[in-house]
């Protein structure tokens, strides 16, 4: 027996001896885009995805400035683009071209447009701003005005088009591919909703663009050529002139595109209550009257009038963290003092109206099951995610916002650490041992005790 307990010992010694890892914390997805709403790539957004516009193929609404979905719905149904290309081919030209650069309208770049399409009727020879080229092709939809600008900046139409599709895969977009630079159908030509919300959220984000977009009544003036252009837009959420009841002052800015079906798309800005909403219907058919010749609703301008209602009547953004801002203090194991844990940007997010902060459910988690001294100011120690209805609404890095020294025990931190754990597994492999030495000693006699007891039981007829 004393040999056994002997053996016991030095079991626990050795056993204490042992160097265990540590595992940390695994944070390599976001649970705020994976079970949330953070970014145009989240997986649950603040309204769903189940389907409440009928009248479309494809839908999504996105608040730019909490960089939160809203809603989204069949979003990655790749689908033609139309007109909606164009918003790309004028970023683009903004951003890489000369705006009072003199462009020479040329015979040969006319003939690459097809005859049906819409066309601001430019003339070969007549000499236009750059400018003046982009109020055609977005308030006018000039199909000409698109092949003329694009190849000025880009040297051909061609090589245009590798630019788009170039910085559509920069802004992250992985299902698009354009094959010209003004959106007609092409079978190899195709995006998505949220690609198409991609492109216009960078879009407007550039002042010019935003501008342009948002323009109702331009005038062209008078060239070598040609007398002053007066455009009206034809969008009816931005304009009153044709179909009043679609008038939406809220809306800052919309592209329609009329796909081979005759299903419409349309691409809009709108602002009000502090958000500023992307709102892409892709697909969506007009509704006629009986006898199919009145039309009750024009497809697409119904549904993002719906979709703006539901989201600004009813959600406002939250400010959830603020750069610099100190949320927790924890104890510091072997540490001179706590740690403040704080953050080092800002998030916001977009919930329902009446809903605070003080309303989400807060999580804390380290990155390593102890916080543990020497800590240095700036580290990052853990994280906090904040929830509302099940949804993560916002994930953040917390970062030491000082200095913890460690307590001079003669001992490292990994000392301390290894011998710790070494000990609480000796100390269980002991008990274990103990329990398994007792019952093997005391089992076989309890087991006899328990038969003859029972063997005389049976005898007394019990």
């Amino acid at each position: 027996m004393k040999k056994i307990i002997a053996y016991i010992l030095l079991t626990v010694l050795l056993i204490s001896t042992v160097d265990v890892p540590v595992t940390a914390y695994d944070a390599t997805e976001d649970d705020s885009i994976a079970m949330g709403s953070h970014t145009i790539d989240s997986k649950l957004p603040v309204l769903g995805s189940e389907q409440l516009i009928t009248n479309a193929r494809s839908v999504l609404l996105y608040e730019i400035g909490t960089d939160t979905l809203m809603y989204s719905w069949n979003a990655d149904e790749k689908l033609p683009p139309a007109s909606l290309a164009k918003i790309l081919t004028a970023l683009i030209a903004i951003e890489r071209g000369d705006l009072t650069s003199e462009v020479i309208v040329r015979e040969d770049v006319l003939n690459t447009v097809s005859k049906n399409a819409v066309k601001s009727d430019l003339i070969v020879g007549e000499v236009l701003t750059l400018e003046e080229l982009l109020y055609l092709m977005l308030v006018d939809s000039g199909n000409d005005a698109a092949a003329v600008l694009a190849d000025h900046v880009a040297g051909s139409q061609e090589a245009f088009v590798g630019l788009m599709n170039e910085y559509a895969q920069s802004l992250g977009c992985t299902n698009s591919n354009f094959t010209d630079v003004h959106g007609i159908d092409d079978d190899n030509q195709y995006s998505t909703a949220r690609d198409l919300g991609r492109i216009l959220t960078a879009a407007v984000k550039n002042e010019v663009f935003a501008d342009i977009f948002g323009t109702v009544y331009h005038t062209v003036p008078a060239n070598n050529l040609s007398p002053k252009r007066s455009l009206i837009s034809e969008n009816y959420l931005i304009s009153g002139d044709f179909v009043k009841i679609y008038f939406d002052g809220r809306v800052k800015g919309s592209r329609t595109g009329v796909m081979q079906d005759r299903t419409r798309s349309i691409a809009s800005v709108a602002k009000a209550n502090d958000l500023q909403l992307v709102c892409i219907i892709l697909g969506s058919a007009s509704v006629y009257e009986a006898g199919g010749v009145k039309v009750r609703s024009y497809g697409g301008y119904t549904e993002t009038s719906d979709l703006l209602d539901l989201a600004f009547d009813g959600y406002q953004p939250r400010q959830l963290f603020y750069d610099g801002q100190v949320l927790k203090q924890e104890l510091v194991e072997n540490g001179d003092s706590f740690v403040s844990l704080g953050t080092k940007t800002s998030i916001a997010t977009v919930l329902p109206a009446g809903i605070t902060v003080d309303d989400l459910a807060v999580q804390y988690i380290h990155y390593e099951p102890q916080i543990r001294a020497p800590i240095q100011k700036g580290q990052l120690l853990s994280l906090v995610k904040y929830s509302y209805a099940g949804k993560c609404v916002a994930q953040m890095d917390l970062y030491a916002m000082n200095s913890v020294k460690a307590v001079d025990s003669g001992i490292s931190t990994e000392q301390n650490d290894n011998k710790s754990s070494g000990w609480v597994i000796g100390v269980t492999v002991l008990v274990i041992l103990i329990l398994g030495i007792v019952l093997g000693f005391f089992g076989p006699k309890l087991y006899k005790h328990y038969f003859k007891k029972r063997r005389r039981s049976v005898r007394r007829g019990n």
